[in-house]
């Protein structure tokens, strides 16, 4: 079966979106993964208990991975290729899992040879 490492940015489709949203077809279609780091971020945000709730629903909808020391050895490969560390660590993630990224903004890992896929392109 197919797997994606999910970006924030469509988990927060997701989250706020009323209408038919990618994250639905990712499910139908692969397992999905996201890591500590996005649920941490997302989790940063909420503004109340009912906010924790839905984030915490979705995460248990999810393989959520763990960010290991040895992933801080592979910074230096993306350091140059993303905007920041936050970014460099994600693609280490996706490199070392062998998970292709699906992420809104394909942009954000355009310099890397990582597989990005945007979620528009899944199931089409």
């Amino acid at each position: 079966m197919v797997k994606y490492l999910l970006e924030t940015d469509v988990l927060v489709d997701y989250l706020t979106s009323n209408e038919n949203n990618y994250l639905m077809n990712l499910m139908k279609t692969g397992i999905c993964f996201t890591t500590v780091l996005n649920a941490s971020e997302l989790l940063a945000v909420c503004k109340d208990d009912n906010e924790k709730s839905a984030v915490r629903s979705v995460l248990d909808s999810l393989k959520v991975l763990g960010l290991h020391s040895r992933y801080a050895l592979s910074i230096p490969d993306f350091a140059d290729k993303t905007e920041n560390i936050r970014d460099a660590l994600f693609a280490v993630v996706s490199l070392i899992n062998k998970l292709p990224i699906v992420t809104m903004n394909r942009d954000r890992y355009k310099k890397t040879t990582l597989k990005i896929i945007h979620p528009q392109e899944v199931g089409a």
